[in-house]
């Protein structure tokens, strides 16, 4: 994925839905990571943005990707959730003990139910479901 330091197509709509966009966040067009805040991209972000741009080609188009992302509470859980699994593979494979993977669960499961994405979903059922 190629990395550009400057806002998506979409910005405006997408600080509309999630005010907090507008801070310190990637955003996954396509094949093309928008990094605006210049933030650090190790292989497990440049992973789980990657899961967002492969989704987004294959549903029916970028755009009508994000609409629904914007609107639909479900749809955004599923994809960040598919998105995080990827990321909480990536580092775990490298931690050999099992606290520090729980460790590594939690503050990914933390991550994913973070008030960022307007969901209202349980720490522990982010937790098993990252694991299921």
């Amino acid at each position: 994925m190629k990395i550009l330091v400057e806002n998506p197509p979409n910005f405006e709509q997408i600080v509309a839905v999630f005010p907090e966009a507008a801070g310190k966040v990637l955003f996954a067009w396509g094949d093309t990571i928008y990094n605006p805040k210049r933030i650090y991209v190790p292989n497990y972000l440049l992973a789980h943005e990657a899961v967002h741009g492969m989704r987004q080609l294959g549903t029916g188009g970028i755009e009508a990707w994000w609409e629904k992302y914007l609107v639909d509470e479900e749809f955004r859980y599923l994809e960040e959730l598919a998105a995080h699994r990827v990321e909480y593979a990536i580092q775990a494979q490298s931690l050999g003990d099992r606290n520090a993977r729980a460790k590594l669960l939690m503050a990914t499961a933390a991550r994913l139910v973070a008030p960022l994405y307007h969901y209202k979903r349980p720490l522990l059922q982010a937790q098993k479901d990252l694991l299921a």
